[in-house]
């Protein structure tokens, strides 16, 4: 081990833990053991995700019951009459609930579609249950006290205190703002309540929307349907693109030659060094809804690059995932800013596949260390600069208005600390429910109702909901690992802020962060990249 390299002794160190991961040093009786829970998780995980993918939830709902929806929302909209009423068919799906839930007056509208919404997939609760405890069955059959002891020892956060120190902390902070934050949400639908001559009796799940909304538009002017109409996503994707090939020392052109695509209105492209020298990878973009295809934004890495045993290097390729609506004849698809978000989030996990010069397929890059990237070039959706360069009307092509962008900007803190403070509390849950010690002590619908109320200010008002049943990243490769977006982000911003928001020019902070980062990927200790990056250890 002392004559290997960095990277041959944490591959030698990778295949020690697969190894053991697999069994080797377990008897023949707990290998079979072993066998079979992997066998049945898998089954699990693809059964909750396919009932989340299917799920086809509706409610059905009067003209007047969705009072405040716009004229666009009921066009081409299904609808049937129960007796002499028409009754418009809404999907408790993410879209159409979000609409209903930001524009609909009538409370009791938005309770039901909210309702509806966080209640669909019953079977997945006991399909949770049973992998957790399964979850548990495998990691002491390793020796190991917890799942998440199990996880974490291979993370950058290495240790289930750790992460919960980092949440404990960040909760600590949060928690005051959220509820100054709250305070103000209430007042906004007391007074809109009152002033319809109604009784205000609390502030419930199904208003957070509406009202934050509201505080959105009251405090900085802010519509997002107006946003909406500098996001075309043809022209966001180009320029997105754009700022990640000019900031990484890169350029992406349409592919030269035809390759086999798994559907025809997939786009292809190359991926080479800005100069000509060589060729880096290939990018698929998907972005079209369709039926049966996964609803998210992801990425999926099709190929890592690796260097053969000839020496010569096998070029990565990545493939972006998205299900937008299809553009019409008339109007373009258009983005809201959270979507151009995720864009460019999705997009740095592409990115990093393809920057990365490991010479081992196997060491790819921990969780928590892989959505620093992502997480950290998402602050360009929030920096004027870069909003100046992303933004432009889709009729007239018009940049936004310094004015806009100022508004746009200072709305990120409107409801920020409740938003946060809901993912420290996923982060939370997905840890809780991985740190048992015995099956059976802890009901996943339960304690996930009880902890959001707790430390999310959650409100069900008595309602019957169990959103745990689609909290699909949890049965998606992201069990004991929701944590890493509040940690990726935590570490991304001190990053961003130090060497992009600093006095090197994003060309050289670029060079650095894919030298650095991107290029060793899992290659290295993660910790030791970062501190290389900033010069420093990383500051919360």
């Amino acid at each position: 081990m002392s004559q290997l390299d960095e990277e041959d002794r944490l591959l030698v160190e990778r295949l020690e833990h697969k190894l053991r991961a697999n069994g080797a040093q377990l008897t023949a009786e707990q290998r079979t053991q072993v066998e079979r829970v992997n066998k049945r998780l898998v089954e699990l995980e693809l059964k909750f995700t396919y009932n989340v993918d299917h799920a086809t939830n509706h409610v059905m709902l009067s003209r007047a019951e969705l009072d405040g929806l716009p004229a666009s929302f009921f066009e081409n909209r299904r609808s049937e009459f129960r007796g002499l009423t028409k009754k418009f068919i809404v999907l408790a799906q993410a879209a159409e609930a979000t609409a209903v839930l930001k524009h609909a007056t009538n409370e009791a509208t938005r309770k039901t579609v909210y309702v509806a919404q966080s209640s669909h997939c019953p079977k997945n609760i006991a399909l949770l249950q049973e992998a957790v405890h399964l979850r548990l069955e495998k990691a002491q059959l390793f020796g190991f006290a917890t799942y998440a002891d199990y996880v974490l020892n291979q993370r950058m956060a290495k240790t289930p205190a750790a992460v919960t120190e980092l949440e404990e902390s960040l909760s600590a902070k949060l928690r005051p703002l959220a509820e100054k934050e709250m305070a103000e949400l209430c007042a906004l639908k007391r007074k809109e309540v009152e002033a319809a001559g109604a009784v205000y009796d609390g502030f419930y799940e199904w208003d957070y929307i509406r009202y934050s909304s509201q505080a959105m538009a009251n405090q900085h002017r802010v519509d997002m349907d107006e946003i909406k109409e500098y996001f075309a996503l043809d022209s966001v994707l180009s320029k997105v693109l754009s700022l990640y090939t000019t900031t990484l020392g890169l350029k992406v052109v349409e592919a030269s030659s035809v390759l086999p695509v798994w559907h025809p209105s997939v786009k292809t492209f190359e991926v080479w060094e800005a100069d000509d020298s060589a060729f880096v990878g290939h990018i698929y973009l998907d972005l079209y809804e369709r039926e049966d295809k996964y609803q998210d934004i992801a990425v999926w890495p099709l190929r890592s690059a690796v260097v053969g045993e000839d020496g010569t290097r096998m070029t990565p390729a990545s493939a972006m995932l998205a299900s937008f609506s299809e553009p019409t004849e008339t109007t373009p698809v258009l983005l809201t800013h959270i979507n151009v978000k995720y864009l460019v989030h999705a997009l740095g996990h592409a990115f990093q596949n393809l920057c990365s010069k490991a010479k081992w397929s196997q060491l790819t890059a921990p969780r928590d260390f892989a959505e620093i990237s992502s997480q950290m070039f998402v602050q360009w959706v929030w920096e004027p600069k870069s909003l100046r360069t992303l933004a432009s009307h889709y009729q007239t092509g018009a940049t936004m208005s310094d004015e806009l962008i100022e508004r746009l900007v200072a709305s990120r803190n409107t409801s920020g600390a409740i938003r946060e403070l809901r993912q420290v509390f996923r982060g939370i849950y997905d840890m809780d429910i991985h740190r048992i010690t015995k099956p059976g002590t802890i009901d996943v619908v339960a304690h996930y109702n009880e902890l959001s109320e707790r430390v999310a200010l959650a409100n069900y008002g008595g309602a019957h909901v169990f959103k745990a049943a689609t909290f699909s990243h949890i049965m998606q490769g992201y069990d004991c690992g929701y944590y890493s977006f509040m940690w990726a982000s935590v570490i991304s911003a001190d990053m961003f802020s130090a060497r992009f928001s600093g006095q090197d020019s994003d060309a050289e902070a670029g060079a650095a962060f894919r030298s650095e980062i991107l290029q060793p990927g899992g290659a290295c200790d993660p910790s030791a990249s970062v501190e290389r990056f900033l010069g420093r250890a990383p500051s919360n």
